[in-house]
């Protein structure tokens, strides 16, 4: 149930499942950013954006605040690599 995940080097407390704030997107965002430099294909990391991208909203902890920030932190993330940004379909609530 608890315990340490080693994510590149970074070590995080592992609680409950799913995101609960805005500064857990960015440590994974960071980590992502890592992985790019160890030579982690990108193919991988777009795929995982993807995926944090989901989780960010089923998460039923954050925040609409959280939320849209963490989406905005996304989508440059993707930019930044030359990925196009992810769109809502449907306004955050």
């Amino acid at each position: 149930d608890k315990g340490r995940l080693y994510l590149g080097r970074s070590v995080k407390d592992v609680g409950e499942k799913g995101l609960s704030d805005f500064e857990e997107v960015k440590g994974i965002l960071k980590e992502l950013e890592e992985d790019l430099e160890m030579g982690i294909p990108r193919k991988t990391i777009h795929s995982r954006t993807y995926v944090l991208f989901m989780a960010v909203l089923k998460s039923k902890k954050m925040s609409k605040e959280d939320k849209i920030k963490s989406i905005e932190a996304i989508n440059e993330f993707r930019k930044k690599q030359g990925w196009k940004p992810f769109e809502l379909k449907k306004p955050i609530q």
